[in-house]
């Protein structure tokens, strides 16, 4: 690889790039850094040094020439945990316009069609943290994956290829839509999964997942179907489930909904939701952990708890 050659002799501004673009050479680790942040959307410098299997201060020295130079983006709205004097959090990071260019040069990918200083400045906290929650996850999966042989990670993309033809050529494939009858009322409700992916086992079965990352925002119950909550969200699933949506849109025999949550206390109020609901209380569907507890652990083994109490692993 390599050496980055930059100033020594000041620290270069966090948020704002240095008036002069720092010397160094682009190599196929930094496109992959730039390829790994694309995919993700948000990724901390953390989850880079992860995937990448470097140590965090080696790619630190070449995220900060990346940043400045243009191929990839701090996101301001993270600006408020890195107060004068530092901070705790690790640094963010997205897609720059220059990065955007070398994808669509090396992979032929549509990223250039967008102005991502535009779309990053836009990125608000709580869409930042939420999709960061969805990162922890998914570099989790990629790490517990890589430390077994008897499974395959398969993301969305991956997937998205074996969809059936008329659901590939719809505007958003993964939407869910399905009419929900509760009390007196029927609703049409739809929805979006945070991610979807599956793990392809050594004897050829494929286990489909659909990922919620549940950061405590959302009301886990609200007495309309109207508003937004954790009741709708899971009713939508189970009814979709019991109508065989599952099947007719993803070619799927079955599934299961994976929440990840802030808390236990969070987990165990989703748990007595479903089993004081009588459409949901004999699903199969739902497994619950808890985000600190579970990014502890190799996630394929980590207990996901069901509804009843009962604990069990994705493999």
């Amino acid at each position: 690889m390599n050496e980055i050659t930059i100033e020594t002799s000041r620290r270069r501004p966090r948020f704002h790039r240095a008036e002069t673009t720092p010397s160094f050479q682009l190599t196929e680790r930094d496109v992959e850094i730039i390829r790994l942040v694309a995919n993700h959307r948000f990724l901390r410098s953390t989850h880079l040094s992860q995937l990448l299997n470097a140590s965090h201060k080696k790619i630190c020295e070449r995220l900060t020439p990346l940043y400045h130079a243009g191929y990839l983006d701090r996101p301001r709205a993270q600006l408020d945990y890195h107060v004068r004097g530092g901070g705790s959090a690790h640094l963010v990071y997205a897609l720059g316009n220059r990065g955007a260019q070398i994808l669509t040069v090396r992979d032929g990918s549509a990223y250039a069609n967008v102005d991502w200083t535009h779309k990053n400045n836009k990125s608000g906290r709580e869409f930042i943290q939420h999709t960061l929650a969805i990162s922890d996850v998914r570099v989790a999966l990629i790490l517990g994956c890589g430390a077994f042989n008897s499974a395959t990670f398969q993301h969305r993309e991956q997937l998205f290829e074996t969809l059936p033809t008329q659901t590939q050529t719809d505007r958003n494939p993964w939407a869910w839509r399905v009419g929900v009858r509760h009390g007196e009322a029927f609703h049409q409700l739809g929805l979006i999964p945070d991610y979807i992916f599956a793990l392809l086992l050594t004897d050829g079965r494929r286990r489909p997942f659909v990922l919620e990352c549940d950061r405590g925002t959302m009301p886990v119950e609200r007495t309309s179907l109207n508003q937004t909550s954790i009741l709708r969200k899971f009713l939508a699933y189970e009814t979709g489930r019991l109508q065989g949506l599952h099947t007719n849109r993803f070619g799927w025999k079955n599934f299961r909904v994976l929440t990840v949550t802030g808390s236990p206390e969070r987990v165990n109020n989703m748990r007595s939701l479903i089993t004081r609901t009588p459409i949901l209380k004999n699903s199969p569907l739902f497994l619950f952990a808890d985000h600190s507890s579970l990014l502890k652990s190799n996630i394929l083994t980590h207990p996901w708890c069901d509804a009843s109490g009962k604990t069990h692993s994705l493999i």
